[in-house]
């Protein structure tokens, strides 16, 4: 059970370092990309509205001129087309800016026919190939109305003019190659990060949970040598019982006795039952037949269910086969079928039902009764050990409160899951989901 915990505490802690380093990547490689596209439509806008140019004056500044900065000699002062422009107020443009951009513009009638073009600044597109990426941009004006894009490694913008479209490319493949790998180192640095918490996690959880297993074991000695030094205390118990009907003949003192001998080794026996469930040491998995299983255990409890005035309602799939312990699966069903039985309430039916049917692509068990003191809530606080509410404390069945937890236990070994509800606050359903059949 507490290697259980560990590996759910590892698993919890690894998914969670999993979810907040994939956060990190999504934003800072979001981020990335969105500052790629943001420089590119400057450069575009820029472009666009020189006519598809850097001026001239861009090409050719000054030796003592600083772009994008105050002139410290007062002689020469920046130029004003430096200050007032919106490429020089753009934090993202260097002086180097207008030699690093590479580009093309098309110029289009309005009917989409190129009129000219100028690839005088890029050496990667043939003249043959502007012509496509032109029909696709205007294609994609047309149809959905978009003045920018991306097509392959050019980002473009097309602007209207007075004789008809004006469309500029920029490379960003240079761009696309950075933000790729930042992508790239950011996710080797998680994967790394991410192994390196594992490994944290690993080594000190075993700290961590040293002092819950050791506690854990001796809660497990403790049940093991308690229920070991009851069983004689209750043999002798029982055998007097039995001399003294013998001898004075039965009473409902002696049969008393004997109840409540009957209910102490009964719990005894769940309680090392559960410790061995725990362990999961003395399970024996093979392939049975779980719709028999279930039909022979219903036949084994018809004679107490009518003793008690209830008939029992199967309705039974034939065939389904899983892989489990045929002793401990029959004794899953047996206590649910005991615990209906004891806690059935009087109504027009007086029936417990039974069903074991296939469902998208399990099994599920369920077996309902008739009950008091229901309400609509989860009831799967039933399955708590030792856990018993108030109307069953005041049942003439009494009980240990642990049989429902015998059957959880079970279950979980299987990999099923065990649970209990009530649509009506009439009759409460104790189901058994998650059946894995052959």
């Amino acid at each position: 059970m507490i290697k259980t915990l560990r590996r759910r505490f590892i698993l919890v802690t690894m998914l969670s370092t999993f979810a907040v380093l994939s956060v990190i990547i999504g934003v800072l490689n979001i981020a990335s990309f969105v500052s790629v596209n943001s420089k590119n439509d400057a450069v575009l806008s820029f472009l666009a509205g020189n006519g598809g140019q850097f001026p001239e004056e861009y090409m050719n500044p000054k030796e003592d001129i600083h772009f994008n900065e105050k002139s410290e000699n007062p002689e020469n002062p920046k130029p004003e087309m430096w200050i007032n422009d919106d490429f020089g107020k753009n934090r993202q443009f260097t002086r180097e800016m207008p030699y690093e951009t590479r580009f093309f513009s098309v110029n289009l009638d309005y009917d989409g026919n190129i009129v000219s073009f100028d690839t005088g600044r890029i050496f990667a597109v043939k003249d043959e190939e502007v012509n496509e990426y032109a029909e696709s941009a205007f294609n994609s004006f047309k149809r959905l109305k978009k003045v920018r894009g991306t097509n392959n490694d050019y980002r473009y913008l097309l602007k209207q003019t007075d004789s008809g479209y004006l469309i500029i490319f920029t490379d960003i493949s240079r761009d696309i190659q950075n933000a790729e790998r930042i992508l790239l180192y950011s996710v080797i640095i998680s994967i790394a990060g991410l192994a390196a918490v594992y490994v944290l996690v690993y080594f000190f959880s075993k700290k961590v949970f040293k002092p819950v297993e050791e506690s854990y074991q001796k809660q497990k000695r403790f049940i093991t040598d308690a229920s070991h030094e009851l069983k004689t205390p209750l043999a002798i118990i029982a055998a007097n019982a039995d001399v003294i009907e013998m001898e004075a003949g039965e009473s409902e003192w002696s049969k008393s006795i004997k109840n409540q001998v009957g209910r102490m080794s009964s719990l005894v026996e769940n309680m090392v039952e559960l410790t061995r469930l725990d362990e999961g040491s003395n399970l024996l998995f093979e392939e049975l037949d779980l719709s028999a299983a279930v039909t022979e255990t219903i036949e084994a409890y018809n004679a107490l269910s009518e003793t008690k005035g209830l008939t029992i309602n199967a309705n039974v799939e034939s065939g389904i086969k899983v892989k489990g312990d045929e002793a401990k699966l029959r004794q899953m069903v047996g206590l649910l079928l005991d615990n209906a039985i004891k806690y059935s309430a009087k109504d027009e039916s007086n029936c417990i039902e039974v069903s074991l049917q296939k469902k998208s692509g399990k099994a599920i068990l369920k077996i309902s009764n008739p009950a008091e003191g229901l309400s609509i809530q989860n009831y799967d606080v039933l399955f708590d050990r030792f856990y018993r509410p108030d109307s069953s404390r005041n049942s003439k069945e009494g009980g240990s409160g642990i049989g429902l937890s015998v059957v959880k236990s079970i279950a979980e070994a299987h990999l099923y899951k065990a649970g209990a509800y009530s649509k009506d606050a009439k009759i409460i359903t104790f189901e058994i989901k998650d059946i894995k059949y052959i």
